[in-house]
C-alpha cells in the first residue's frame, strides 16, 4: 500500500453506549466518514453533487480488537488493496496512538442511476491506480 489517508475523529457521548464504550456499529461509520474525507482531500469534491454514479459496500470485514472510549481522539487510515473495473478494496484501521483498535476490510462496488454494477469513473480509477503505486 503506497499511501495511507489519515482522519482525526473526537469520539463523543453519542457515539457510545450506556458503558461509555463506542457502539459496534459506530466504527463502520467512523470508517465511511474516513472514506468520505480521502476522497475530498483527493480533489473529488463534486462526487455529492452527482447523479450518474453511486458507491455501495459490496462486503466489508471488520475486526474489534480494543474498546474505543468516550473523548478519545482516534485516527482513522484508508489504504487502496486493491482494484477491479467497477470496485476497489480498502483497508481500514482505526488507532488511539499506537495502538490498533479495530481494522477492517471494506470492498466498495461503483453502481449507476439504475443500481446496477458499472464502471469506475475514471478519476477514480486514476486516483486508486496512483495510490497502488509503489512509491
Amino acid at each position: 500500500m503506497a499511501n495511507k489517508f489519515e482522519f482525526n475523529i473526537r469520539v463523543y457521548i453519542e457515539d457510545t453506549d450506556a458503558g461509555g464504550i463506542v457502539y459496534h456499529a459506530n466504527h463502520i461509520r467512523f470508517m465511511e466518514r474516513t472514506r468520505t474525507e480521502w476522497l475530498r482531500a483527493s480533489g473529488i469534491s463534486h462526487y455529492w453533487h452527482q447523479k450518474d454514479y453511486n458507491f455501495v459496500v459490496h462486503k466489508i470485514n471488520v475486526k474489534y480488537s480494543r474498546p474505543i472510549l468516550m473523548d478519545d481522539l482516534i485516527t482513522v487510515t484508508a489504504s487502496v488493496v486493491s482494484l477491479k473495473a467497477s470496485s476497489f478494496v480498502l483497508q481500514q484501521n482505526i488507532y488511539r496512538g499506537e495502538i490498533m483498535l479495530a481494522s477492517g476490510e471494506v470492498e466498495l462496488a461503483c453502481i449507476n442511476a439504475d443500481m446496477r454494477p458499472c464502471r469506475l469513473p475514471d478519476e477514480i480509477r486514476e486516483l486508486i491506480q496512483k495510490e497502488l503505486e509503489p512509491n
